[in-house]
């Protein structure tokens, strides 16, 4: 289950607390996704807050070797993480970051392995599996730029389409969501008020995230409260 799913279902865990760590109080229109169905598969685009997600979902549902290429980043060196799990054919540190540039043919095991390494990271991974294939753009969205609402694209079988429209029951040709965010209230533990980095990554951000859903040009809207 992804983590928009978990926090808009009342599940909300670390993986919902990790997406919400950058955000000051204030509004944003962030989880933008375009949904068309086809007979089989549907093919789904999204902006960045989600390119992970997607690697996710594909290394639970896959049964073969995937075909991935792109790249990883992280705040730390982690060479010698992801080299045990794939060949790694460039390595780089530019600034504070650190970029490890995959092309392989991965299982699906060690495809599980690098989301569950490096999901509270960057995956800008392109991945290509009988029945899936996913394609992100090459490089992270500027800080404060506008949102591209085709950052990422992925085609999936039909049965995973609940993923994404689990509270949508009418047929339709073509979905449109869009989630706003509100946050009202960073909380922070009392124990941490004189470490301001630690508080920034340890706060809790509170508010409500509305979801908009329109489809085939009909549009409803749905206000949910959080705390993560």
């Amino acid at each position: 289950m992804n983590f928009l799913k978990n926090m808009l279902t009342g599940k909300t865990g670390a993986d919902c607390h990790s997406k919400f760590v950058r955000y000051g109080k204030g509004e944003y229109e962030r989880l933008l996704f375009e949904i068309a169905k086809g007979k089989n598969s549907f093919k789904v685009k999204s902006s960045f807050d989600f390119a992970n997600d997607f690697v996710g979902i594909i290394a639970d549902n896959i049964k073969d070797t995937a075909s991935v290429s792109g790249k990883i980043i992280a705040p730390y060196d982690f060479k010698e993480e992801i080299e045990a799990i794939c060949n790694v054919p460039a390595y780089s540190k530019r600034g504070k970051l650190f970029t490890a540039e995959i092309s392989a043919e991965l299982s699906p095991e060690q495809l599980r392995k690098i989301y569950d390494k490096f999901c509270q990271n960057f995956l800008l991974l392109n991945i290509k599996s009988p029945g899936f294939s996913l394609k992100v753009a090459k490089s992270l969205p500027k800080p404060g730029g506008s949102v591209k609402h085709d950052f990422c694209t992925a085609v999936m079988p039909l049965n995973l389409i609940d993923e994404f429209a689990w509270d949508v029951k009418h047929e339709f040709s073509k979905l449109i969501i869009k989630h706003v965010l509100n946050i009202t209230d960073i909380v922070i533990p009392p124990e941490l008020r004189n470490d301001p980095a630690k508080a920034r990554l340890e706060a809790k951000r509170k508010g409500k995230i509305a979801r908009i859903i329109e489809i085939d040009g009909k549009e409803t809207r749905k206000e949910t409260e959080f705390i993560a």
